[in-house]
């Protein structure tokens, strides 16, 4: 079970870095898509502002969980899975034109 947990805390950093990276250069998978051109511009930049807050958690929690500070996790569920949700409906209610 421990290695279980270890390997979710690398797996967390692992993500937070990448969110970090995305932040800071606007590049990456979530930035390729097929979004109409009218959204594309506004829809990366409120992707790259949920990057921006989702980083530093994740990264956080998961140095956190590998300290063996177990409840950072839950920290870390119970703040970007929520936030998660809130940027789909936030994102759907302002592109909901430009959406099929």
């Amino acid at each position: 079970m421990q290695d279980l947990m270890q390997m979710t805390s690398y797996f967390m950093i692992i993500i937070g870095v990448f969110a970090l990276y995305s932040a800071i250069t606007g590049k990456g998978p979530a930035f390729k898509n097929d979004y109409p051109k009218e959204m594309k511009e506004e829809a990366n930049k409120m992707l790259r502002k949920a990057c921006w807050i989702a980083a530093p958690i994740i990264l956080a929690a998961g140095v956190l969980e590998l300290m063996g500070y177990g409840w950072a996790y839950y920290i870390s569920l119970g703040t970007v899975l929520p936030g998660c949700i809130v940027f789909g409906i936030i994102f759907r209610k302002r592109f909901k034109q430009y959406l099929k």
